[in-house]
């Protein structure tokens, strides 16, 4: 059953959220205060690089619309999604002055409104925004009462930047903080019409629901962690793969194979800043989060083992390349990403460094400026650096072992995505996190 709903903030998530549910049959209307994204998407065009996102607005043109006009999207629709930035504090706090700026809008909309109209919040916020700033901001603002003129839910979704589309009609599950029964069973009826998995939904109160969300990202950062630091002892054990030790623990149903790969640390818009959170909630309730802590300090800690792992198999004149700057793979963003950090430690130390990122260098040039060289293809930054770092698990990586290059390289790869006879005699293959037949440190 299709229905009318807005998406206030139409960034890397909400321009997403506008096409995955117009797919779904819904009506949608973006609203931004920026103009230019009004505009983009009012001609059909994408405003953000994502993985199908271009194909997914132009097929259901039709059902999507664009406006900076808060009153018009929300008298349109019967449901409203917020999903604009809340900034990080150093202090692991969260910013909400964006939703709060957003809500009041809504508000002053609901005042010409006569029937009931739900609000969504999708923004990752901390426990208790919710009830002591959000929710009071919207009641101040339209003169009406929660539960009674309005409904609100706290819905954070759990997705990753290069297949947000495909994460939001495939989710592992869907969590509603609910402010009552009433607005968790309009939220929960909407999704029965907007997923194609018919994923489980877990509802429950909106403090347990801000807490869940940061909570399951950083259980995530912690297993990712475990896994790093299991690489590092494995590359000081003679005769031990760290691929092997995984594999087994993860056979483990209490343990699982998923995010238990030794390699490079976390990076990304949620997995840092949701962990920094976690210790920041619990200390502000003095409570103490030491593997939070610890598991930060480990994470940024392996920029610097990398780098001198690096520089050890250097000389100063050597030119390094560095294939991939993104987080992750299938986006080119590169928030917190241990590869562009490692590439800017070392040209910190005076080396040459080569970058190349396949999905294009957009967001790297505006970190980087100047500090590093360019590449637009990987041929060219093989033939012109004498270390090569893969930072990222990637397929496409597979086309180096049919490389003929015309000098030697030494390829360094934490994720040990090949094996040591894939390649000529022109490359030294080194694997991190298989102990070597070196005496045990």
């Amino acid at each position: 059953m299709s229905q009318n709903i807005s998406i206030i903030g139409l960034g890397k998530l909400g321009s997403c959220m506008l096409a995955a549910y117009a797919s779904k049959g819904h009506n949608v209307i973006g609203v931004d205060i920026n103009e230019d994204i009004v505009a983009q998407i009012n001609k059909g065009q994408a405003p953000v690089r994502e993985t199908d996102l271009q194909k997914v607005i132009s097929g259901n043109k039709i059902r999507i619309q664009a406006t900076a006009d808060f009153k018009k999207a929300v008298a349109d629709s019967s449901i409203s999604f917020i999903i604009v930035p809340t900034p990080s504090a150093p202090s692991g706090d969260f910013s909400v002055d964006f939703v709060i700026s957003a809500v009041r809008k809504i508000g002053e909309a609901l005042k010409s409104i006569n029937r009931y109209h739900l609000i969504v919040l999708t923004s990752t916020v901390l426990p208790h925004d919710c009830d002591s700033k959000i929710i009071p901001a919207l009641e101040q603002s339209s003169g009406k009462k929660c539960g009674v003129d309005f409904g609100f839910c706290y819905n954070p979704e759990f997705i990753a930047i290069g297949s947000i589309i495909r994460d939001l009609l495939n989710p592992d599950f869907l969590l509603i903080g609910e402010f009552d029964k009433k607005s968790g069973d309009v939220l929960e009826k909407f999704y029965s019409f907007s997923t194609d998995n018919n994923a489980v939904i877990k509802r429950m109160n909106i403090a347990e629901a801000e807490l869940t969300k940061i909570s399951l990202n950083h259980f995530i950062t912690m297993k990712i962690t475990f896994a790093n630091m299991l690489a590092e002892i494995a590359s000081k054990i003679p005769g031990v793969h760290v691929d092997r030790i995984t594999d087994a623990l993860g056979s483990d149903s209490r343990i699982g194979k998923k995010y238990l790969k030794g390699g490079l640390g976390f990076g990304g818009p949620c997995f840092p800043r949701d962990n920094r959170a976690f210790a920041y909630v619990a200390g502000k309730r003095g409570v103490q989060a030491p593997f939070a802590q610890s598991t930060d300090i480990y994470n940024l800690s392996i920029i610097d083992k990398m780098a001198d792992f690096i520089m050890e198999n250097s000389n100063p004149s050597s030119r390094i390349g560095i294939v991939g700057l993104s987080y992750k793979p299938c986006t080119g963003f590169c928030e917190e990403s241990q590869g562009l950090l490692i590439a800017k430690k070392l040209a910190g130390k005076n080396y040459e460094v080569n970058v190349f990122e396949k999905n294009g260098h957009y967001h790297a040039r505006t970190l980087l400026n100047e500090l590093v060289n360019y590449y637009e293809d990987m041929d060219a930054l093989l033939e012109n650096s004498d270390i090569v770092l893969l930072t990222n698990l990637d397929d496409d990586n597979q086309i180096i072992k049919e490389k003929k290059l015309n000098k030697n390289i030494v390829l360094i790869d934490p994720w040990r995505q090949f094996d040591e006879n894939d390649f000529s005699d022109e490359i030294e293959y080194v694997p991190y996190g298989i102990g070597s037949n070196k005496k045990d440190n």
